[in-house]
Parts: C-alpha cells; structure tokens; sequence
C-alpha cells in the first residue's frame, strides 16, 4: 500500500518525456566523419607530394560544407524545440567539424593547384585533347595541334597494361580507371603514350593517380603502343609526382 502511494505521489514533473535524436544532427556528424580522413590524406598528399591533394581536399570540404550547414539546422531545430528533440552535440560535432574541414579541405586543395605546376610548363587535361563535337570529320582537335611540341603538365592513370613488368619508363596515360582501361581499349584521344626520360626513375604500376612535367607530341598517324592501338599523343616527361 505504501509502494502504491509513493508511486502515485511520484510528481509528473520527475518523469522525463522521451526525446528524439535530431536526424539533422546525426547526419551533420556522420559527413564530418566522413570529411575528416579525406582532409587528412589531402594534407598529407600535399606536404610528402604522394597523390593529388586536390581531388581529396575538394571532397573533403565538400563533406566538410554539408556538416556545416546540417549541423547548424540541427542546432537550430534542437534549440527550437528542446522538449522534443535532443543531439547537441552531435550538432556542435558536425557544425565545427565541418567548418573545420571545409576550411582545411579548400587550402589544401587551392594550394595545391596554385603550386603543382613546374615553372615553364602549361597546365592542360584530357579534357582539352577530345575532338569537337561540331567538327566530326577531325579526330584530333586543334589544341593538340597547338600544344605539340611544347612542355605541358597533365594528370592521369598509367593503363594496367604494364601492371606485370615491373618498373617501366614507357607506358600509356589515360585519364581514369574506367572498366575500358582494364585490359580493354579506351578511346584514342584517351590515350598518351609516354617515355620517361634516360637517367629518370622509372615507374612502377600504381592504381593512384600521378602527374607528368614533359614534352607533348602529336603523330602525323595513329600509332601502336603497348598493344594498344590508333595512339595519337605521346609524351616525353622530365618530371614525376
């Protein structure tokens, strides 16, 4: 009887009323979780010069603004309506996190792309060597006429073609790691062969990312490379990163 009483003198007040976890503030500290190690591995890609700091520190501030911003609506919502909603501090997780590895994503990145280029050279892409669309009938465009014979920077990924031999000086460049480059034959204007200079480390087949510093060529005819066939670009590089 006395258990009873207790119970029922028990105050409404004591009871705690069930509090749900902000969603905004849970997914705000899951995207700075997840910005985190790409803003980590673009800063360490940018001091030791290992991979391509760009890409990563453009993702990682990317994960880095989607925290920001959900963290400081999960705050609000929290803030708004305490008695139903609660994650503070995954809010706060998320908000300074993120702000944290935007901020650090996007100084990595912007750096790094200020810097990579060696003085003398031209910083061009794949983007630039595919033929126009409103002139079929050239399967080159004029810019690979312009960039022949000059020294160029460029980005890319050594084709798994020489993945077995070792360490090579003479391999084919193509832009990504597409499932046409695994073992297959990508497009022509997707195709640079290169020829690292005598006296230059020579390479080994490697599935990240690498950057050339050398002297681009455009053949008067297709040729064949490394098995692959209607090669157009080739390259002599002085330099590796």
């Amino acid at each position: 009887m006395t258990a009873l009483t207790n119970f029922a003198a028990t105050p409404d007040a004591e009871l705690a009323p069930y509090r749900a976890i902000c969603r905004s503030a849970i997914i705000s500290a899951v995207m700075a979780a997840i910005s985190l190690p790409l803003v980590v591995l673009a800063l360490v890609s940018m001091k030791f010069q290992v991979g391509d700091a760009v890409p990563l520190g453009l993702l990682g501030a990317l994960f880095g603004a989607v925290a920001l911003i959900l963290g400081f609506v999960g705050g609000r919502t929290i803030r708004r309506f305490p008695s139903e909603y609660t994650g503070v501090r995954l809010a706060r997780f998320g908000l300074f996190g993120g702000l944290l590895c935007m901020v650090a994503g996007t100084a990595s990145a912007a750096l790094t792309y200020t810097t990579e280029v060696p003085d003398g050279y031209t910083r061009t892409g794949f983007w630039e060597l595919q033929p126009d669309p409103e002139q079929p009938e050239y399967p080159v465009p004029p810019r690979a006429a312009e960039l022949s014979g000059k020294p160029v920077f460029i980005k890319g990924y050594m084709h798994p073609g020489v993945a077995s031999m070792g360490k090579v000086n003479h391999f084919i460049l193509v832009p990504d790691m597409g499932t046409c480059c695994f073992g297959g034959q990508p497009k022509p204007t997707d195709m640079i062969e290169v020829v690292v200079k005598e006296g230059k480390e020579r390479l080994a087949y490697s599935p990240r990312r690498i950057k050339l510093a050398g002297t681009f060529y455009l053949a008067d005819m297709p040729t064949q490379s490394l098995g692959l066939r209607n090669v157009w670009y080739h390259m002599e590089v002085d330099q590796v990163k």
